[in-house]
């Protein structure tokens, strides 16, 4: 497939990024600020908007990473927390009568998983667990070499766990640190590096919520690495200490000790790993 093309598109909660993967690479890629709370048209030709900005005459193919779960086959997407108007939302069928070439869906955080398995820091490992922290909290999963997303495209959805006075997406992404603190992670980040103690604390807090997120998956799933992205993952080196401090307190002591957590230094993961997707599916 070397001469041809395949746009990759990840949607978030706020920003759209689209890029075009060609002989193995993202040739090209951009980053635009997503108005999530539109209605289904508005969306849609934003969407083809980003689409049309990366593909070219190559391109035979359009592989999304969305923020929600779904029915992979038939391209429905369902239930997005961040963006009202998807509750049932056939996107496959949507692209498919503009475009005339495969449309292929799947979650966001699995096509990050994918592309840190297939391209990034967890090639050498057979159970790979990835966690995205941004606008909320998203896990994907590649157990015994191959994406478990579940019936439903749902499993990873760790986020919606209850916890303490809300649920893990309330204290393991950047909400974390608008709600309690007042300030966004990357505000916070500024000010930590300049040893301000209220901001250290925000991190340290952080850390110790993210270890019981964590905790909940080491239990289900015995996972030998876990890949760590997104926005919040800037500030890796300000609570991973933390994380692993509250991770001692995890009962099965040698699942912590043959455990690995990295942080993600793939660029455009989520996109690499829809194209990689979308090529696992065609063969």
């Amino acid at each position: 497939m070397n001469s041809t093309s395949i746009v990759t598109l990840d949607i978030g909660g706020t920003t759209i990024n689209a890029g075009r993967f060609q002989n193995g690479v993202i040739a090209e890629s951009n980053v635009r600020s997503f108005a999530a709370h539109k209605n289904e048209a508005s969306i849609l030709a934003f969407i083809i908007f980003c689409i049309d900005s990366v593909k070219n005459d190559s391109t035979n193919a359009i592989a999304i990473g969305v923020p929600c779960i779904l029915d992979i086959e038939q391209g429905v997407v369902f239930d997005a927390i961040n963006i009202p108007a998807w509750q049932q939302y056939h996107l496959k069928a949507a692209l498919s009568s503009h475009y005339q070439c495969d449309i292929y869906i799947n979650n966001d955080v699995n096509c990050f998983v994918a592309g840190e398995h297939a391209f990034g820091g967890a090639q050498p490992y057979q159970d790979v667990v990835g966690i995205c922290l941004g606008t909320g909290f998203g896990s994907g999963y590649i157990l015994n070499q191959q994406l478990y997303a579940g019936q439903n495209c749902s499993a990873g959805e760790v986020g919606g766990i209850r916890y303490l006075n809300g649920t893990i997406d309330d204290y393991c992404s950047g909400k974390f640190f608008t709600e309690h603190y007042q300030m966004t992670g990357a505000e916070l980040a500024k000010l930590a590096a300049q040893n301000e103690s209220k901001a250290l604390e925000a991190f340290e807090q952080f850390g110790a919520h993210l270890a019981q997120a964590i905790s909940t998956i080491l239990f289900v799933l015995n996972p030998q690495v876990i890949v760590i992205g997104g926005s919040v993952a800037q500030s890796y080196h300000l609570f991973i200490e933390a994380l692993w401090r509250s991770l001692a307190n995890f009962p099965y002591k040698r699942v912590t000790n043959n455990l690995t957590i990295i942080k993600s230094d793939l660029e455009n993961a989520a996109l690499l790993g829809a194209a990689q997707l979308y090529l696992t599916s065609k063969s």
